[in-house]
């Protein structure tokens, strides 16, 4: 239940009223007790005087008792309207003579009263001593009567009590108007702030007519008005800037949560979450979905070389490229480092998968031209399908994660289709894998050497270092470790773990005295785009006393197709060091003739596949003589490997081959055994393969 409040004009105005009123009533109530004080002090002096005369004339009346004469002079009094008796006592105030008007019956006496004037309810009784010569001879009472005292104490009354009833009313009235005149102008001040209070609208203003002290209040609060009105533009430009910022950072974060900040595309987060959708229709529509896992080759090599600028241009590039092949129903994120992954909707047609993966493959191929950079990349691609592979999300992944490893274990620029074979594949390879990092720390791995002779004298010209695992299961070829290493990531340490073994035994043959020749060790690509390549090579050399000349670095020629400018920059500060440069499996790669001028080389080394072949077809000949011819021309050496007849060695001889390595004449051997041929004769090594 609702209490009606009282309002405060009405509260103000009650107060004003009972203010006036009792202020009023305080004056009307001195003007009464004035009129009667001054109406009794009358009446008083009335009786007084006249008792005087009374008193004075009966003064001889008293002295001869002479109590008619007084009787007469009292009788006189009676003219006198108040008097109602007129008493003379003697001096023992026994009644001497007396007048008592009609019907009046009063019977006070003189020892009842004191001297001077006594009002009672309806009397006034004035007890004056009769003196002669300063002795009281006798006593003079009058008796007034107060009944027209009352009648005028009422008259009195009724005329106060009307002059406040008037004045309250005129007050009133004053009032009423006077809050009239203020309530108007603070009731619409009241109804502009309850306007404000509910709309929100700081626009409204009071009039500004007036000039007192509510004019400057109004003033006041138009001015608070137009200050608030200015706030709350400035606030709720502040709330759309704050909102479109709170938009501009949702966005923000719904894009760092869902799309990778380099290239754009779609994250990890996101395009399991489109898979997992795009699985569900293909189970309920019945249609096909594939996912396309790409790796893309040597990009380690330009990230490690060129730096993470480079290698991050490289990513947004193959983003852009890979966005515009696919279609607008496909869907692409980039998985993590170079890996990208696009889930291919609405096909299982194998055809269409293999054109979509050999155009990715072709556009990726294309040289990048980045910061004075011509860089080639290229990229393996894995496969795996739904309906074929029934598999949820993360398998289908994982299923083109294994086919993507084939296919980059085939070389660049390779596709592969997952089948169930490949899984058994891949527990091989990490099996192969935690094998191989456990031979890393057991250091159960060994060095040994293969000679490299004059093709004409025959006489010990070098060496190949080549490494060697026996795991408990047998030899494992390094044909087949090595690969596993460069892809988990140890070929590093391997290769700084031979250059030390090298040089250590090297050292060792120096101490026993032997005439050694330069040993060349094979180092893979990423081990040389490292910029401290040729530190390293020189903190090993200095370590075990080794002079940089007995040293020889190999490299393949795909390393030199694809090498970067920082390859090109380590090799050429090896060179400087004294360390001679071979290239080994020449022929294998593109063998683009014009590149081998600029390149920091000391030897061509040809690879065994057109060795083994000689005599077998004239192309083949005329590619071995091309090769020895093109080496000639720029003064390198070269180096026919795997030679293991003695026709094979006759025709290198004849084409103008310098060196020749291979069974023919020793297989790889332990440093042990391998010092026999630092101390051998001329033509006194076998001429058969051994078996």
């Amino acid at each position: 239940m609702s209490v009606r409040r009282t309002s405060f004009f009405t509260r103000q105005l009650l107060a004003t009223l009972c203010v006036n009123f009792l202020s009023l009533s305080l004056v009307a109530l001195l003007l009464y007790s004035s009129f009667v004080s001054d109406y009794k002090a009358s009446l008083v002096n009335a009786l007084s005087s006249q008792s005087t005369l009374l008193a004075s004339a009966s003064r001889t009346s008293l002295l001869f008792n002479d109590a008619s004469t007084t009787e007469s002079l009292l009788l006189a009094a009676s003219g006198l309207e108040p008097i109602r008796f007129a008493r003379v006592y003697d001096s023992s105030e026994t009644l001497f003579a007396s007048y008592t008007r009609d019907g009046v019956t009063d019977n006070i006496s003189p020892t009842e009263l004191q001297n001077g004037a006594t009002f009672t309810d309806h009397s006034l009784y004035l007890l004056e001593p009769i003196y002669f010569d300063e002795e009281t001879i006798g006593y003079l009472l009058l008796a007034g009567d107060t009944r027209q005292l009352e009648q005028q104490k009422h008259n009195a009354m009724v005329v106060a009590l009307g002059v406040l009833a008037l004045s309250m009313l005129i007050s009133y009235l004053l009032n009423w108007h006077l809050q009239r005149m203020l309530s108007r102008p603070l009731n619409s001040l009241i109804n502009l702030i309850k306007k404000v209070a509910q709309h929100r609208d700081y626009s409204l203003r009071l009039p500004d007519v007036r000039q007192d002290e509510l004019g400057e209040l109004f003033r006041g609060v138009n001015d608070i008005l137009t200050t608030t009105e200015k706030h709350q533009g400035q606030l709720e430009n502040h709330n759309t800037e704050l909102e479109s910022l709170v938009e501009l950072r949702t966005e923000q974060l719904f894009q760092r949560a869902n799309y990778d900040a380099l290239t754009l595309l779609p994250n990890r987060h996101l395009f399991l979450d489109r898979l997992e959708q795009g699985l569900k229709l293909a189970g309920r529509n019945n249609h096909g979905i594939a996912v396309m896992f790409l790796d893309l080759d040597r990009f380690k090599l330009i990230n490690d070389s060129l730096g993470h600028d480079i290698g991050d241009e490289v990513l947004i590039d193959v983003a852009r490229k890979l966005k515009d092949i696919i279609r607008d129903a496909d869907s692409i994120c980039r998985w993590g480092g170079d890996e990208f992954i696009i889930m291919v909707e609405h096909t299982t047609q194998r055809h269409e998968l293999i054109k979509l993966a050999e155009r990715i493959i072709s556009s990726l191929c294309k040289p990048m031209n980045i910061n004075e950079n011509r860089l080639h990349i290229s990229t393996s691609i894995g496969i795996a399908s739904f309906p074929e592979q029934q598999a949820n999300a993360m398998e289908l992944l994982k299923f083109a994660d294994t086919s993507m490893y084939h296919a980059k274990a085939a070389g660049p620029g390779h596709y592969r289709f997952f089948d169930s074979n490949m899984m058994t594949d891949s527990i091989n390879r990490l099996s192969m894998e935690s094998k191989l990092r456990q031979a890393i720390q057991d250091d159960a791995f060994h060095v040994v050497y293969q000679p490299q002779f004059d093709t004409l004298s025959q006489e010990l010209r070098g060496l190949e270092a080549l490494i060697r695992w026996e795991d408990t299961d047998g030899i494992v070829p390094p044909s087949v470790f090595i690969p596993v290493a460069e892809e988990a990531g140890f070929i590093n340490e391997l290769s700084c773990w031979m250059l030390n073994q090298v040089s250590r035994q090297i050292q060792q043959w120096m101490a026993e005295g032997f005439n050694l020749v330069p040993v060349a060790i094979n180092l893979p690509a990423c081990f040389i785009s490292q910029p401290d390549c040729a530190q390293k090579i020189v903190c090993i050399l200095r370590k075990h006393y080794v002079p940089p000349h007995l040293l020889e670095i190999e490299l393949t020629e795909n390393t030199f197709i694809k090498a970067t400018d920082q390859v090109l920059r380590s090799l050429k500060a090896i060179k400087s060091l004294g360390v001679e440069v071979s290239l080994d499996d020449f022929g294998t790669g593109y063998s683009c003739l014009s590149y081998i001028s600029t390149l920091p080389i000391d030897k061509l080394k040809i690879d065994g596949s057109f060795v083994s072949q000689l005599g077998q077809s004239q192309s083949n000949d005329g590619i071995v003589k091309a090769i020895i011819m093109l080496a000639r021309s720029q003064g390198l050496v070269t180096v026919g490997e795997c030679v293991e007849t003695k026709d094979q060695l006759e025709k290198l001889a004849g084409m103008g081959c310098e060196l020749i390595q291979g069974y023919f004449f020793s297989p790889p051997q332990l440093p042990a055994d391998i010092t026999s041929f630092f101390t051998r004769e001329p033509h006194s090594h076998p001429r058969t393969v051994p078996r």
